[in-house]
């Protein structure tokens, strides 16, 4: 409708068809749009500059995005929350700890619940645990801004992320409401931690508040099953997930039994669950009992797994990778040569591990 327009569009009409361009990802006819408005439209508009802001975050043009953002004539909340969610989306979390940062300092906006939220994320993907503390006091200092379940679960998640589950079940205690996010993200928490009996009785606790788990809170229980080694509270988990819950079991749930078996060295049972799992196994649940072997440095079962994995599609260079440096821990060079000719022909490359610390309160 835009194209065939036969009235001079103003920044209302603009505004709506960039939503549009970002909706369908229309790189090319967005920045057209952004153009017309430069050379037709005299007065800025600051609904329509961040609708370009957003268009930009959206499409991934970041560079370009960072540029409007400083040319920008008057800045607003808005404004500061897409650049701060665009780059936390993108994985420059770094950017986006900076971005709120500068807003803080120039103090041209008050940040609210996105601002927050994105910032608390960009937090958590890096481990910046010392300026989560500071962005938490700092909500702590706004009597004007109502801590809702998006913040206050942002701020539990980060928390969480950052290794400080003790400092998490205090905020998630001080929560008016909880929800099921709230629990989950405690519950995944305490499973990180290997506090498998802990995350069972808050999920008790869970029950008896009347909020009911969702596929993501099983995923967590399992998980804290089996760091802790409690085999058979986790079988009767997976169980309750159908039969009480009628939650179907996805193929994560059933890495996460495999998984389970593995760590307790029950080996031929963590097999036999797979080949009796009414949907066809991929390579994530093949790849848990190839790390269980590799623990357990059982040799007997890496050539029937390593068939398996040949087979599947979408077998992630982590798991290939593993599988060689688990036939070479056996001693087996050939094989694991073998594996790491068959990365290279594939062209797949595994990402390089990394890191982060904090100094002063710099990222490094």
């Amino acid at each position: 409708m835009f194209c065939g327009i036969d009235v001079k569009p103003n920044a209302n009409t603009l505004v709506s068809v960039l939503s549009a361009c970002s909706s369908l990802g229309s790189h090319k006819l967005g920045k057209a749009i952004h153009a017309h408005s430069l050379r037709n439209l005299n007065e800025n508009n600051i609904i329509l500059d961040n609708a370009v802001l957003d268009f930009y975050v959206r499409c991934g043009s970041l560079a370009s995005c960072g540029y409007l953002f400083v040319k920008m004539p008057k800045r607003d909340v808005v404004s500061w929350t897409t650049m701060i969610g665009g780059y936390a989306e993108r994985g420059f979390c770094e950017e986006a700890v900076s971005v709120f940062q500068e807003m803080e300092k120039t103090k041209e906006a008050e940040p609210n619940e996105a601002t927050l939220v994105n910032v608390l994320s960009a937090c958590s993907s890096i481990s910046a645990l010392s300026f989560g503390q500071y962005v938490h006091s700092y909500i702590s200092t706004r009597y004007d801004l109502s801590v809702s379940n998006l913040v206050g679960n942002a701020v539990i998640n980060m928390y969480v992320k950052c290794g400080d589950v003790g400092i998490a079940i205090q905020v998630f205690n001080m929560l008016a409401y909880k929800d099921m996010i709230s629990w989950s993200t405690v519950i995944s928490g305490l499973a990180m931690k290997g506090c498998g009996r802990q995350a069972l009785q808050l999920f008790s606790l869970m029950i008896i508040n009347g909020v009911f788990p969702d596929d993501v809170t099983f995923i967590a229980l399992i998980s804290a099953c089996s760091h802790g080694g409690l085999v058979d509270q986790g079988l009767i988990l997976f169980k309750a997930m159908s039969t009480v819950y009628e939650i179907v079991p996805q193929t994560q749930h059933y890495a996460c039994v495999v998984d389970m078996y593995g760590r307790a060295g029950l080996l031929e049972e963590a097999e036999a669950f797979i080949r009796e799992m009414p949907i066809e196994a991929e390579w994530s649940v093949w790849g848990a009992l190839l790390n269980a072997c590799r623990i357990h440095r059982n040799d007997e079962m890496f050539d029937p797994i390593r068939q398996e994995l040949v087979n599947k599609k979408g077998v992630s260079v982590g798991t290939f990778a593993l599988m060689s440096n688990t036939f070479a821990g056996a001693d087996r060079w050939e094989d694991a040569n073998k594996i790491r000719d068959e990365i290279r022909r594939m062209g797949l490359k595994k990402k390089t591990g990394c890191s982060w610390i904090e100094v002063n309160p710099s990222i490094f």
